[in-house]
């Protein structure tokens, strides 16, 4: 009776949050054609004003309402910190769960890492740029500790994940400040962007070095091996969106110099529905293996970056 409670209760809690990511989502999709219209109609004002105002003066005009639409390329790269998450359990599909409680979880973050970005665009006329962005990253460092009753306050955890993302975004550019030569002007911006994230999640190992009581289940091999259980891979494919500030800097000719931070949801990652391996330790040293199908887990995966682009009009 507990068992089929304890489910009800996660299959509730799966269901909410399925609700909350798809209500997310909609106000997102709706938030950024919005955005978009209303910089398009302030930009075509500013930039009116602007012309006017140089044309006075007899400034050279800003590059923006000279070269019209403008197609470009950028490249780059930026230092991401995803922020700390738990995996919990996740839908249930029939099968056991691997933490079974709420209050059992494996919590911890991505490593530092770097993700490169190749995003080709048109800069508008009237302050808006448009791109279409993809990004890769590879061998992402997870490390976590897991919190099993009697395993032990030092629970390691360790996992690999590989992302990439397809992400169509809008960008809008200040006016700024001029430089010099005249004519030329470093600009801020802001941003949004809206598509989808890939995932593979794999590697993923639970350790226990320290157990409360060395001398039971999860007791050492003969050779010091420490018992651990492996958890099923996972993959997917999640609705992304991000959010962005930063400067445009000019640096020669038709190149800018791109940096921003950057604010990303990307969904969730997690296992799949498949066996877990437990490897545990017989009181002879003896080896014992155990597979047990178990249903997925899962974790929010949000990051902060900070972003460097070399931005190549033509």
């Amino acid at each position: 009776m507990q068992a089929i409670v304890i489910g009800m209760l996660f299959r509730r809690r799966r269901n909410d949050v399925h609700r909350m990511c798809s209500v997310r989502v909609r106000a997102v999709v709706l938030f950024f054609p919005v955005l978009i219209w209303v910089l398009a109609v302030h930009g075509q004002t500013v930039a009116a004003t602007e012309e006017s105002r140089e044309a006075a003066t007899g400034l050279l005009p800003p590059a923006r309402n000279a070269a019209g639409h403008a197609p470009y390329l950028s490249l780059g790269m930026d230092l991401i910190r995803p922020k700390n998450t738990r995996f919990f359990d996740g839908g249930d599909a029939g099968h056991a769960t691997l933490y079974g409680s709420r209050f059992t979880f494996d919590t911890g973050a991505v490593g530092s890492s770097f993700q490169f970005y190749l995003a080709p665009g048109v800069r508008l006329p009237s302050g808006l740029r448009l791109q279409l962005e993809f990004s890769l990253a590879r061998a992402l460092d997870w490390r976590g500790n897991t919190n099993y009753r009697a395993s032990g306050g030092h629970q390691p955890s360790g996992a690999r994940l590989d992302t990439w993302q397809l992400l169509p975004a809008g960008f809008y550019d200040f006016p700024g400040w001029k430089l010099a030569p005249p004519g030329r002007r470093v600009q801020p911006f802001l941003g949004a962007g809206l598509g989808i994230t890939g995932y593979r999640l794999s590697d993923y190992v639970q350790r226990f070095p320290e157990p409360d009581n060395p001398e039971e289940s999860l007791r050492r091999g003969p050779g010091g091996e420490i018992p651990f259980t492996a958890l099923p891979g996972g993959s997917g494919q999640n609705p992304t969106w991000m959010l962005t500030a930063g400067v445009a800097i000019p640096i020669g000719g038709s190149m800018h110099l791109d940096l921003s931070y950057r604010y990303t949801d990307a969904g969730e990652i997690g296992t799949d529905i498949g066996d877990i391996t437990i490897v545990r330790y017989r009181e002879d040293g003896t080896r014992r293996e155990i597979r047990v199908p178990i249903n997925e887990t899962s974790a929010e995966y949000r990051v902060n970056s900070l972003l460097v682009m070399l931005r190549f009009e033509f």
